[in-house]
């Protein structure tokens, strides 16, 4: 299946009515007066910058926010993504306020900058699925960094969660090919859940460089298919992650 032709839709990752439900519960955190999310154009969450006035430590703020959101939508989110505006509480001088007092001061807490935020991302070229004789699911993904291009295949029974895993196994197969041999990349999990009438697919991924291990996430409106939002799913759960190396 190639992806020429798709429609933004099928990329476009969580709805205006999902990223309204994010809001909402973000909004209703302690710490945090106002919040305004920007989308990264791949269906993603790419900044959130909060308005806060309570006198709490705003690196608090950005992990009840990490823990909000992987406890409510599954979704993990780097840290960095996350910056905090405190309004300075204007203080009172023998019981006047100046009006210097009066206005309001934003102390920022920024999401730190790195190399890797030039880095070319790596974006799906072509998704190729086929159903074999004895019942058999492959799936073919080709994927593409500036001019690199990697590919990855994978296979499986042909029932829908086999052929989610399949399709998601592919994805890491070829993002191995482009991380370097010191990088292991597993399949922990995938999901597909129902929320407001729309079908999303879910994928964990396991990822370890040495020593150092992490766990990453990425989600997918099912569009065409639930195989088709496995691959788009991991190539959220791991962009971010493999730009840092870049």
């Amino acid at each position: 299946m190639s992806t020429e032709g798709m429609g933004q839709e099928s990329i476009a990752g969580l709805d205006p009515w999902g990223m309204k439900r994010i809001e909402k519960l973000l909004v209703e955190l302690d710490g945090v007066d106002s919040i305004k999310i920007v989308p990264d154009g791949h269906g993603g969450i790419d900044e959130i910058h909060v308005l806060s006035s309570a006198p709490m430590d705003p690196k608090r703020v950005v992990r009840n926010i990490e823990s909000a959101l992987l406890a409510e939508f599954g979704l993990q989110i780097d840290h960095r993504k996350i910056s905090v505006a405190r309004k300075r509480r204007p203080e009172i001088s023998h019981g006047q306020q100046t009006m210097e007092q009066m206005a309001e001061s934003a102390a920022e807490f920024p999401a730190p900058q790195t190399a890797a935020a030039s880095a070319p991302r790596m974006e799906l070229k072509d998704v190729k699925m086929e159903r074999q004789a004895g019942r058999e699911f492959s799936c073919k993904v080709e994927l593409a960094r500036g001019e690199e291009e990697f590919t990855g295949e994978a296979e499986g029974p042909d029932f829908e969660r086999s052929r989610i895993e399949v399709a998601a196994t592919a994805v890491l197969e070829a993002l191995l090919q482009a991380a370097g041999d010191d990088v292991r990349l597993g399949l922990q999990g995938v999901s597909v859940m129902e929320s407001l009438g729309r079908s999303f697919v879910i994928v964990v991924v396991g990822v370890s460089v040495g020593r150092q291990a992490a766990t990453l996430s990425g989600i997918e409106t099912v569009n065409d298919s639930v195989e088709e939002a496995a691959v788009l799913a991991s190539l959220k759960a791991t962009n971010r992650w493999l730009e840092s190396r870049c």
